[in-house]
């Protein structure tokens, strides 16, 4: 407990440094599929970005999409652990009423501290999240840690910390982002059509998949004099696709996309535009631009990217009978590029505008402050590596709650969000998942002998089949 401590107040301290100042989620689905729908439209240079030959293609998708794969194998939670975290989503913005249940922990280090530990690996067929006393870090392929601790500030006031790491083999840091490099870069190789055919040639088995949702509606490239390359994706959302499948999931996916209107920017300093998403109707779309496989400004010279940016986003949906969001939610957006850890790290420490129904104008809203103020709301994701421990995928989340009649309205449509997500929907959206990534393993595969080597069999490919036949 005390090494994860240090180890997060590390990265608060970091993010600070570099910033110059002294909870429990919803579906992650909908960010994925964002992201797989730009892997798949660059999906050639992207899967050949993961290795320099056949072999070294094959050892890392079996590393990177493998170990997915095994995570989403019919995930099964323990008793404890399931209740836990239901209740966990159900009062995530009103932590006082779990803080002093008993039965929601598995420690208890200080009167003013809970934590609840999580053990996830492979056993039996299926992928265990087991709760423990205490939690080591992942030591096996595939394996996971989660740590999630409530701390009372005051009567009213919460500290939210999760910490959740997972084992990705041997894949390094440097190997996975030259994956995302050669995927930013994939535009620069052609335009519409040739792009078209390459990603329905080199990936088959995840274009069949993913196609059952997405769609890429339009695919421009533009080339410019100076070597640059602007990329123009637009992706349909087709949840009437999915249904034939995952009803549920389906269902779900409809319900909070159809309404959703969304932007998010990276910006730096100055306001240059360096990564642009919008979305609406059923639809989102990318906008970047790319100089010789490095991410450059929208407009203007390329330039090299600053290591500290900021993210500007803006969001409203429909919850109930009520459309709620935030506009100019502006967060530092720290990019960590050392050679055995490549990272995110979100701080936001300004409260951003609120769009909340006119039932809640009568309500205080100096409580939707309090996250901003101090550390700030933090969110951290990244990869580490080692040469004698597993490569770890890390996610960090930092958020203060200050209890109030306005949190408690917000955490009621909340709630029913993740209520939504229960049983059979989530179960429907870990298969989804888990067809995703091992359909992306498997193209990979497919593509490494064009590479003209050898396929490679290592020990954690032989773990990793076994899991997945």
């Amino acid at each position: 407990m005390t090494q994860l401590r240090k180890r997060w107040r590390q990265i608060v301290l970091h993010a600070r440094a570099r910033a110059g100042h002294g909870a429990p989620r919803p579906s992650s689905t909908l960010l994925a599929i964002a992201l797989l729908g730009l892997a798949i439209a660059g999906c050639r240079e992207a899967l050949r970005g993961l290795g320099p030959n056949a072999a070294a293609v094959q050892a890392n998708a079996d590393q990177l999409f493998g170990a997915m794969v095994i995570r989403y194998t019919q995930p099964t939670r323990d008793a404890k652990y399931e209740e836990a975290r239901n209740r966990m989503n159900r009062n995530a913005l009103v932590p006082s009423n779990i803080f002093d249940d008993s039965t929601m922990w598995t420690d208890t280090p200080s009167p003013v501290l809970r934590a609840l530990f999580v053990q996830g690996g492979f056993e039996g067929g299926r992928y265990q999240f087991t709760s423990r006393p205490t939690a080591s870090r992942p030591a096996h392929f595939a394996d996971s840690r989660h740590v999630i601790t409530l701390a009372r500030l005051s009567p009213n006031e919460f500290v939210w910390d999760t910490s959740v790491d997972f084992a990705l083999g041997s894949v390094t840091a440097a190997e996975i982002d030259h994956f995302a490099a050669a995927l930013l870069a994939s535009a620069e190789h052609g335009g519409e059509q040739e792009l078209r055919a390459d990603y329905r040639a080199a990936a088959p088995r995840a274009t069949a998949v993913l196609g059952t949702l997405l769609s890429i509606d339009s695919l421009r490239t533009t080339p410019f004099s100076d070597g640059t390359t602007a990329v123009n994706l637009t992706v349909g959302i087709h949840a009437d696709l999915l249904k034939r499948r995952f009803p549920e999931f389906a269902d779900y996916v409809a319900k909070y996309t159809n309404p959703a209107h969304y932007r998010a920017a990276l910006t730096d300093r100055g306001g240059a535009i360096w990564f642009d998403i919008q979305g609406a109707d059923r639809q989102f779309s990318i906008h970047y631009r790319t100089a010789h496989g490095k991410l450059a400004p929208l407009y203007g010279p390329p330039r090299a990217r600053p290591d500290t940016m900021e993210l500007r986003v803006d969001f409203t949906t429909k919850m109930k009978l009520f459309t709620i969001g935030v506009q100019n939610l502006v967060m530092q957006f720290i990019i960590t590029d050392t050679p055995h850890e490549r990272a995110w790290t979100l701080v936001g420490r300004r409260e951003p505008d609120w769009r909340l129904p006119l039932v809640t104008e009568h309500l205080i809203r100096t409580p939707l402050r309090r996250p901003f103020a101090g550390e700030g709301v933090i969110f951290h994701i990244g990869i580490r590596d080692s040469a004698d421990a597993q490569t770890l995928l890390e996610r960090r989340a930092h958020l203060t709650v200050q209890e109030s009649a306005i949190l408690h309205f917000l955490n009621a449509l909340g709630s029913r969000a993740m209520s939504d997500l229960a049983n059979r929907t989530e179960r429907e959206e870990e298969q989804f998942l888990h067809e995703v990534f091992a359909a992306l393993e498997a193209d990979a595969h497919a593509l490494a002998p064009s590479l003209g080597a050898a396929p490679l069999t290592t020990p954690d490919t032989e773990k990793t089949n076994a899991a997945h036949p």
